[in-house]
């Protein structure tokens, strides 16, 4: 519990990491190339507007470029009109901010956009530089359309490998939670079946990677141009992923009927045993490669003899964790076919 935090810190720095290097980088580039193409020694439109596009998932980089350069637009030149006509005072900043927050809200009630606006509008009266209203526009431009150059064609992630790469994670855990679940019934250990319990607890993170996963590519392959490319097949691997819950959930519960079994002592058949050692076998070929049409059918083959498991003449307990592996078969089933 005490290192709990320290460890979500660093997951959500690790998560973090990359979108800052990238947006960083790309409002160096945007200030250098707005001192070049304008000859302004401080266009802070440009490298401000770079770094605020560049900061969301990869599938909203897009549509955030454009949100913050119509914020910023509205803004300068607001600012622009306010401050050749009223001055620079405080009242000046703050009637600035208001009216570009207004007008902004005309076309967009989105936050980024609205707030974009009002800072743009305060920047320029609070700033007062010699840059010209021209310029400050030209500056935001550069900037937007830099990010747009490297969220659509630079650095966009392909939407299928990050799909894969979120599925075979899940999977491999799943996996690995079934062959502890199966030591511990050759073993009758009931610790390292409530080791094989903790395990796939924390797991529902990588699940929880998975959603957010399979949001980031459908929002890529609908946004992107290199997504746009994937479509079809992302919007086909992504439906074959809606089972993945299911299973992942399933597996759980064979580990909770696991630690029941050998909780309560019971005898288990060989065949059990042997049952749940092949459902990890399905699984783990299916976590190979989900999109190969023949990992997907031998994952299959595997899982299919457990469709025909039934419980007769054993105990309440058994019968339960003989259940949960023919349904977790089922699943699996649907997965890979």
């Amino acid at each position: 519990m005490y290192f709990q935090v320290p460890r979500d810190a660093a997951q959500r720095v690790r998560q973090v990491t990359w979108r800052a290097i990238l947006a960083a980088v790309t409002a160096a580039l945007a200030w250098w190339l707005a001192q070049l193409v304008l000859d302004e020694p401080t266009p802070v439109f440009a490298p401000i507007t770079a770094m605020v596009s560049l900061l969301d998932a990869p599938g909203a980089r897009g549509r955030r470029a454009f949100r913050v350069i119509g914020g910023v637009v509205v803004g300068v030149v607001v600012g622009e009109v306010l401050v050749r006509h009223l001055g620079t005072s405080p009242w000046e900043i703050g009637v600035a901010a208001g009216i570009a927050v207004l007008l902004a809200s005309t076309f967009s009630m989105n936050p980024l956009t609205v707030i974009q606006a009002g800072i743009a509008a305060l920047l320029v009266i609070a700033m007062h530089t010699p840059e010209t209203g021209y310029s400050r526009l030209l500056s935001a431009l550069i900037g937007g359309l830099l990010a747009l150059v490297v969220s659509q064609v630079l650095a966009t992630p392909s939407p299928l490998a990050l799909l894969e790469r979120a599925a075979r994670t899940a999977l491999t855990l799943a996996s690995r939670g079934l062959r502890g679940a199966g030591r511990a019934l050759t073993d009758t250990d009931p610790a390292a079946a409530q080791d094989t319990l903790r395990l796939l607890r924390a797991g529902y993170r990588e699940l929880a990677a998975l959603y957010t996963s399979r949001d980031t590519g459908r929002e890529i392959a609908r946004w992107t141009l290199r997504g746009r490319g994937q479509r079809r097949s992302v919007h086909e691997f992504d439906d074959r992923l809606a089972h993945l819950d299911s299973l992942y959930i399933d597996v759980l519960l064979v580990a909770y009927a696991v630690h029941e079994v050998i909780d309560r002592q019971c005898v288990v058949p060989e065949w059990v045993i042997r049952a749940v050692d092949e459902l990890a076998r399905a699984v783990e070929a299916a976590a190979r490669d989900l999109r190969s049409q023949t990992h997907r059918h031998h994952a299959g083959a595997l899982a299919e003899p457990l469709l025909q498991l039934t419980a007769t003449d054993v105990p309440p307990a058994l019968a339960v964790l003989v259940t949960r592996v023919r349904l977790t078969a089922v699943d699996l089933t649907a997965l890979t076919r």
